[in-house]
């Protein structure tokens, strides 16, 4: 009678201990939002602070960049270089306006000041 006994409590363990290993309730994945609640405020090139209504007068519009650096007007555009009195040569429209040879560029091509790794067009 011992037997059943035994069985009975090793029976009992058993299913103690598999209810206890049960594994956890799945929690849900957090809701995707693909933008943010409000539109990001638009960034000046020139760090002027932006003012989204154009009621603050006392900001002065962005300054002209020089003629010296001769940096792009627009995004997309790339500045010229300017020719030396040597054929295929010219001078880097970044400082700190290296020669550079671009005997290998046509007019008008893009090229790069391996000084500084810009890009520039060739005139």
């Amino acid at each position: 009678m011992r037997m059943p006994k035994l069985l009975l409590s090793i029976a009992a363990a058993t299913a103690t201990a598999l209810a206890s290993c049960s594994p956890p309730e799945p929690v849900p994945p957090p809701r995707f939002r693909p933008n943010p609640p409000y539109a990001p405020l638009p960034v000046d090139p020139y760090g002027q602070p932006y003012d989204p209504y154009g009621q603050n007068t006392d900001i002065a519009p962005p300054a002209p960049p020089s003629s010296e650096t001769a940096a792009p007007t627009r995004p997309g555009e790339y500045p010229i270089a300017k020719g030396t009195d040597k054929a295929g040569e010219v001078i880097s429209p970044y400082e700190p306006f290296n020669v550079i040879d671009v005997s290998d560029c046509r007019p008008g091509q893009l090229a790069r000041d391996p000084h500084n790794m810009k890009i520039f067009r060739v005139p």
